[in-house]
């Protein structure tokens, strides 16, 4: 079946590469209407106060100023910035934010904004905007937050806690199954928060007509989500907005909720005139959301057999000043830590909470690799206690095909993860481990690590995609979707699978994407999602369309439509590929001729699965450590990734070499630091905010292992994820094999290595 293919599987380049490379694509930044303002934001300089007055006049009075909005001008309904609670068919989060801030709760809180005819108008407006607070005690720990007498930072929230969650797939009696295990492992995790970093800061343009009917430009991932959002924050009808989504200059979950869209929407309509927001690289760091912090306390019970018999965990999330997407990814950590391996007697509890810090939301992995992380540790220090090779205890304890999935009410489709572990095993030479390098200042490890993520988020969230095709007058196909790029390919992903189940050559088939006024309904781009389930709905309206032209080929040919097959844009006898005639001419003379009633090919599919096929990976890293400065390289990293079928195999490596990237940064380098005692953020750009660069990378090798899913278009499962769950822990993992302590607080920085080498 994999040979079968002519367009699926090839390593076609995306439409718009040569426009990125040129620097001619055109982002969001790069877009200049008629009348267009520069809108800027007026930021709170204290984590905690209490807003008294807000004087604008000066401000108001500057020549070029065109708007100055504060609380008063901008509607009092409350709204939670993620779009979960329009996805999700559970307990919605809170909605705990206003478009500008009724009490500034953290140091960059948005309190009030202006609309200039120049940046440098813009600025000196917001000097001129005198802000009266009542500072407030602010706290920045989620444990300290959560304490008798600790400043409240939402009046709703009790102890700070804006959700308290209980796992709810818990299983079997965890005390018990504590009981019967030979030895119990547990630890304490703290993750950190890691700023998404892409290449574009966020930015947005709203414009109203003179009808009234507004239309937004944004990167935002879910746009139709976010446009019934900010139709109710505006009190607007959804069909008065239109939502238009430009290239992407990278996402990775920064764009799954409002970065300011609401603001700019403020501005324009006060102002009457186009406004464009464009945060600095401060503020993309300091006011949107960033990898949630969690504190992890885990325990597992082991039999000496090595049989997982218990499994438990608690959670404590940094949510900073606002609730955004913390709900959903606190259950989605549970979800993964609790159900990846095989274990009878399950339990978990979090508590959601309120700091004065910046606000954490959903990043790429969405939980699951804060869980994976503390979960795949745990696997070693349980391995190592009962005197059991990793690998092998893994082998053990993984669920395979039909066995039930995290998500318990959905089986798993298919799995390749112990063909993962051994090829990824044998090429990393863990034959070959040894218990780290001793006696050196240089010391090697070898570490693993395994993990799964999803193929959408059906049977948590909403999955509904649609898509549609034109087959134009002069044979070739439109297709219109409404799905963002970052970056990762999935236009061109969505083409291979339309022009090969349309039989088109793939030139032929073009993308009209990014525009509510012209595709269907979306979810949009998030949970590894667009593969598979936009895929498939491309795929299901391709084969529509393929059908009708059939058809009217066989009324043309004067034959049965299961005598023909279209392959390269032409239409060939099955009997005698010799007789063929081309898409284009069967379809111009059905567009132009007079002998015949015409019959034009469109077709539209709206889908929603009924099934996750779960993608698995095994991720080996070896590391060099110098216990006497604590510097950690990295200098190998081999994965292996059970994908079903592979599109574009150059997207999916791309994915997974980028995934090793962000996942090492995540692990050594990257600090998200807040100064404790006066709340401000001391990392706001890349000279303060290491990521790794291009001297830091390891040699790297992928293996792409294919066996198609069942329900997967042309047997595809997703890729956007997965490639990151594994590579915090197995570097983890493998400083530990080779300097034998184990850092349980990320990032793992030179000085926490050479601590932990001290104490030992």
């Amino acid at each position: 079946m994999l040979n079968e293919l002519s367009i699926v599987g090839k390593r076609l380049p995306q439409p718009a590469a040569v426009a990125k490379a040129t620097g001619t694509c055109k982002y969001t930044t790069d877009i200049t209407l008629p009348g267009m303002l520069v809108g800027m934001v007026l930021r709170s300089p204290n984590p905690h106060a209490r807003i008294l007055k807000i004087d604008t006049s000066r401000a108001e009075s500057l020549p070029g100023i065109k708007a100055v909005i504060t609380r008063r001008d901008v509607p009092d309904s409350q709204y939670n910035r993620s779009m979960v609670d329009l996805l999700s068919p559970g307990k919605r989060p809170p909605d705990d934010e206003y478009v500008l801030a009724d009490k500034a709760r953290f140091v960059g809180d948005a309190v009030a904004a202006v609309a200039a005819v120049d940046e440098a108008a813009a600025e000196r407006a917001l000097e001129l905007i005198k802000v009266e607070y009542e500072e407030l005690p602010a706290v920045f720990d989620p444990l300290e937050a959560m304490m008798p007498g600790a400043p409240r930072i939402h009046d709703y929230a009790e102890n700070n806690a804006a959700r308290h969650i209980v796992f709810p797939f818990k299983t079997g009696d965890v005390e018990q199954g504590f009981r019967e295990a030979d030895h119990v492992v547990e630890a304490t995790f703290h993750t950190s928060k890691q700023a998404h970093s892409p290449m574009e800061s966020a930015a947005c343009i709203a414009s109203f007509d003179a009808a009234g009917r507004l239309t937004v430009w944004s990167t935002h991932q879910k746009p139709f989500p976010a446009r019934t959002k900010l139709a109710g924050i505006f009190d607007m009808p959804v069909n008065m907005i239109r939502w238009l989504t430009p290239p992407a200059g990278g996402g990775f979950g920064n764009g799954l909720t409002f970065r300011g869209e609401p603001v700019c929407v403020a501005l324009a309509r006060k102002a009457r005139q186009p406004v464009k927001l464009s945060y600095s690289r401060e503020e993309q760091f300091m006011a949107t959301d960033t990898r949630q912090a969690f504190v992890e306390r885990v325990k597992m019970g082991v039999r000496k057999d090595g049989t997982i018999t218990a499994l438990q965990t608690y959670l404590v999330s940094n949510s900073g000043a606002y609730c955004s997407t913390n709900t959903s990814t606190t259950v989605v950590n549970m979800v993964f830590f609790l159900g990846f391996y095989r274990c009878q007697n399950v339990s978990g509890e979090a508590d959601v909470v309120y700091t004065n810090m910046p606000v954490t939301g959903g990043f790429r992995g969405y939980g699951n690799s804060e869980a994976t992380w503390a979960l795949e540790q745990l696997i070693d220090m349980a391995a190592e206690k009962i005197g059991m090779d990793p690998m092998e205890f893994r082998l053990r304890n993984v669920r395979r095909a039909g066995d039930p999935s995290p998500v318990p009410a959905l089986p798993i489709e298919s799995s390749c993860l112990d063909e993962c572990i051994r090829v990824g095993g044998e090429k990393a030479g863990w034959g070959r481990r040894a218990a780290g390098s001793r006696g050196v200042v240089k010391k090697r490890g070898l570490g693993m690590a395994i993990a799964t993520h999803v193929s959408g988020g059906y049977g948590m969230l909403l999955e509904r995609s649609h898509a549609a095709i034109k087959v134009q007058d002069d044979g070739s196909a439109l297709l219109v979707v409404n799905i963002n790029d970052m970056g990762q390919g999935i236009e061109t992903v969505l083409l291979q699978i339309a022009a090969e189940e349309l039989g088109l050559r793939y030139q032929d088939v073009r993308i009209v994407n990014g525009d509510t006024d012209a595709a269907g309904f979306d979810v949009g781009c998030a949970s590894s999602r667009s593969t598979y389930i936009m895929g498939t709905a491309v795929m299901k309206a391709a084969a529509e369309a393929k059908r009708q032209l059939l058809e009217l080929a066989a009324r043309t040919l004067e034959v049965e439509p299961n005598q023909l097959e279209v392959r390269g844009s032409r239409v060939f006898f099955k009997a005698n590929s010799d007789k063929d005639i081309s898409v284009a001419r069967l379809v111009r003379e059905n567009v132009y001729g007079f002998q015949h009633p015409y019959h034009p090919i469109e077709a539209r599919c709206g889908w929603e699965p009924v099934g996750n096929p779960l993608p698995y990976q095994a991720a080996f890293a070896e590391v060099e450590v110098d216990s006497e400065s604590g510097h950690v390289r990295v200098l190998r990293v081999v994965v292996a990734y059970d994908i079903g079928r592979a599109i574009n195999p150059m997207n999916v490596e791309g994915q997974l070499e980028g995934s090793i990237a962000q996942g090492m940064g995540y692990t050594l380098m990257e600090d998200f630091v807040v100064d404790r005692d006066t709340g401000e953020l001391e990392t706001d750009n890349f000279t303060s905010y290491k990521i790794p660069g291009t001297l830091d990378m390891p040699d790297i090798e992928t293996v792409i292992i294919e066996h198609p899913t069942p329900s997967g278009p042309f047997g595809a499962k997703s890729v956007g994820e997965i490639g990151y769950n594994a590579i915090c822990p197995a570097i983890s993992n493998a400083i530990y094999n080779a300097i034998g302590v184990r850092i349980t607080d990320l990032p793992v920085t030179p000085e926490k290595i050479r601590a932990a080498m001290k104490g030992k």
